[in-house]
């Protein structure tokens, strides 16, 4: 599953473009009431908007091959959050893939990510080649996967529980969480409250699907 793109809202839209552009080096497009980060084949678009409480989660693709060069370059820009007394993150049981988790505009949790599947792709510096993973909060977990599932044809991913399920592939995952449950590897801030829509390449058929208050998918 491919995400083509997540649009969402942030308070300061000239300091988030100076971040993704001066920073972590990616094109940005830039408009009076929002910018366009390229990111591979995806879109991270950014419109202006007001305060809201949580953060958004972001994971960007890298190649595996790649993984030990981008996290020099990476630490040389920013602080690279540690688990477990090291900044390189292994996946859940079955991801066969090493993450790198920081802090970027107005609190967002981003992650590059590399899945053992990558690892045929070209080195390009340190541009990612895609959005890998959105996540977002639901009322219920199940319910949401059950919908994107049977509607869109998005397979469940492991693992699955009552308050954490991604739905997708290695090519695309929607993290799919319980409103209640607080952002690995922060453990103490939740999901962003705030408008977030996601445009997937679904395997069944094209549509619209509300998830909660604020997400919204769009197969296309």
């Amino acid at each position: 599953m491919k995400i083509f793109s997540a649009r969402i809202t942030v308070q300061d839209l000239s300091a988030a473009v100076s971040f993704y552009r001066d920073l972590l080096q990616l094109p940005v497009e830039e408009h009076i009431s929002h910018a366009i980060v390229t990111v591979g084949y995806s879109r991270l678009v950014m419109e202006q908007g007001t305060a809201f409480s949580g953060v958004h989660h972001l994971a960007f693709g890298i190649a595996p091959t790649k993984f030990e060069r981008i996290r020099d370059w990476l630490g040389k820009c920013i602080r690279l959050i540690s688990v477990g007394g090291s900044d390189v993150v292994t996946g859940p049981q079955g991801w066969h893939s090493r993450s790198l988790y920081f802090i970027g505009p107005e609190g967002i949790i981003l992650e590059y990510i590399a899945h053992d599947e990558y690892s045929g792709l070209p080195f390009v510096g340190p541009q990612p080649f895609s959005i890998a993973e959105v996540g977002f909060a639901v009322e219920n977990v199940k319910t949401s996967v059950d919908l994107l599932t049977t509607e869109f044809g998005v397979p469940p991913f492991p693992p699955q529980t009552d308050t954490f399920s991604p739905v997708g592939d290695t090519d695309g995952l929607l993290i799919v969480v319980d409103k209640n449950r607080l952002w690995f590897p922060t453990l103490n801030i939740h999901a962003a409250r705030a408008p977030l829509l996601i445009e997937i390449e679904a395997p069944m058929r094209a549509g619209t699907m509300q998830l909660s208050e604020w997400t919204t998918v769009v197969s296309l």
